[in-house]
């Protein structure tokens, strides 16, 4: 299957995903504010969501995908199935043996998490029994990263990437039925997180079964390959989830400062994580298949050229976006979130954390193509390390930037231990010794900063312009669509002019090769 057939199928379900995540932050802002409730459940949400992302997204896709891949290609589908299978088995036992856990020293394990919060208060208790029911969640995640790694290994990308939706689609629902019977309708929206996460681990088991593909519980001795499977999550986990890593280090400082800084780093850091989800987040998904294959293969050429691409492919998204959330901050935050209890003094409090996470958005998406690439030779310990410099340099930066820049300074920290864990990646690349960072493709991402950084220029030049313009709340909203409009026509032009994106018909022509 193409490579951007895949691409746009993941991306245009992803991007269907964003949009309701944007619906549901939106929503969720205008109901709750940035309030005590707010903070709780995103404080409860994030918990689970890290939990998702380090063990049973990245990590999980990047341990099992090469091992079944293998297995389908070399000794046929029954042998992958039972593979499958008995991965299927051990996590129903290890996720039921988490969640145990979870549920009955959930208020030990968030006193860690969230040490600012009082045990001693009514605060608390919100957030131990929001958490709780937000734990099961987990559980039904690693199952449909299971099911969402069998279904992409036989190039189906759809169903996976489509699934997402349900549950922001639940938490929506659950924001307009209101409290209920419950304090508050961040514990519907809790219960909703709960209920989403099982429905969408039925619908991809119904799909696999549709596949053709049996895969049930199977309690024989475990193989070779489900042995390395569970020894590369691990260490895996903290390469390829590093991000959500350094959220948790986040999260712990976040609980020490006052009200409503918890909800400025969560709206502003999935409002950041958009530009990922259209095509960035996606393109690594589909990137990992392909560059397995040509490893596999030892096909170097196909292999380098696959991950140069993919570099050249993550950069021309996140630039232009990093411009715009930088140049554009208060407009974008107050575009999104300023109605209903998010009123304007909470939009200039969290618009400057927008810009400090999209300082980041290059280097996020660099380490991402960098780890995948990695993940393809099964080389997870340059990855644990990546993200032990990460973490180590995430701390320093906030023990500097805290202080006097609060929640800011602890997005500006996230997105500087991105930049110190993407260039060592980097540095180590030549090590793997198939790929290599080829000189063109340096020479291509200059390129495109030069256009981005005329992008940038067009920007303050309207500004000057626009500015009578923005004390009209519908006014500022128009002017910014076409400030927003304009800039990207410049930066297309842009890179028209310079050929910037020549790019795109190599990896055209690169497909060709490999059909």
């Amino acid at each position: 299957m193409s490579l951007i057939k895949n691409v746009v199928t993941v991306g245009g379900w992803t991007l269907a995903y964003r949009l309701s995540s944007l619906a549901r932050d939106i929503a969720q802002s205008a109901f709750l504010g940035a309030g005590m409730f707010a903070d709780l459940f995103s404080t409860a949400f994030k918990f689970s969501q890290v939990l998702r992302k380090l063990f049973a997204e990245g990590a999980f896709n990047a341990s099992f995908l090469p091992i079944f891949s293998d297995a389908l290609k070399d000794k046929g589908q029954k042998e992958a199935e039972k593979i499958a299978s008995q991965v299927l088995t051990w996590l129903v036992f290890l996720v039921s043996f988490i969640t145990i856990i979870c549920l009955i020293f959930f208020r030990h394990i968030i006193s860690c998490y969230a040490p600012g919060v009082d045990t001693a208060s009514e605060k608390f208790e919100h957030l131990v029994i929001m958490g709780r029911v937000c734990s099961p969640y987990i559980a039904a995640s690693f199952l449909v990263a299971l099911f969402t790694g069998v279904l992409n290994t036989i190039n189906r990308y759809a169903m996976p990437a489509a699934v997402q939706l349900v549950l922001n689609i639940c938490m929506i629902i659950a924001l307009f039925m209101g409290a209920l019977c419950f304090p508050s309708a961040a514990y519907t929206m809790a219960w909703a997180v709960f209920l989403g996460g099982v429905i969408q681990a039925v619908i991809l088991w119904i799909n696999v079964r549709v596949c053709g593909l049996n895969i049930g519980f199977n309690i024989s001795a475990m193989t070779e390959e489900v042995k390395t499977f569970f020894k590369k999550l691990v260490s895996g986990a903290i390469g390829a989830g590093v991000w959500q890593l350094n959220v948790i280090i986040d999260f712990v400082v976040l609980s020490f400062l006052p009200t409503g800084a918890v909800s400025y780093f969560y709206y502003t850091d999935h409002l950041n994580q958009f530009p990922l989800g259209i095509l960035g987040i996606a393109f690594s998904t589909a990137l990992l298949p392909p560059l397995t294959k040509a490893i596999h293969a030892k096909d170097s050429h196909a292999a380098k050229k696959q991950m140069n691409l993919g570099l050249l492919f993550a950069f021309i998204f996140t630039l232009p976006a990093a411009v715009l959330f930088i140049s554009l901050g208060e407009e974008i935050t107050g575009a999104m979130y300023g109605r209903g209890n998010f009123g304007p003094e909470q939009v200039a409090a969290a618009a400057p954390a927008l810009a400090a996470f999209a300082f980041g958005l290059p280097s996020y998406m660099m380490t991402k193509v960098l780890t995948t690439t990695f993940f393809a030779h099964k080389d997870t310990k340059t990855p644990l390390v990546g993200g032990i410099i990460s973490i180590v340099t995430n701390l320093l930066f906030i023990v500097l930037l805290m202080p006097c820049m609060k929640h800011t300074g602890i997005a500006l920290a996230t997105s500087l231990s991105s930049w110190c864990n993407g260039i060592y990646l980097l540095f180590v690349l030549k090590r793997l010794g198939t790929v290599t960072i080829e000189c063109n493709t340096v020479k291509e991402c200059l390129k495109q900063i030069v256009i981005s950084a005329v992008m940038l220029a067009s920007i303050f030049l309207m500004n000057i312009y626009a500015t009578p313009c923005l004390s009209d709340r519908f006014g500022a909203k128009i002017v910014l669509l076409i400030v927003a409009g304009v800039s990207v026509v410049v930066f297309c032009l842009a890179g028209k002019i310079t050929k910037t994106f020549a790019f795109l018909a190599e990896m055209k022509d690169l497909e060709k090769e490999g059909k």
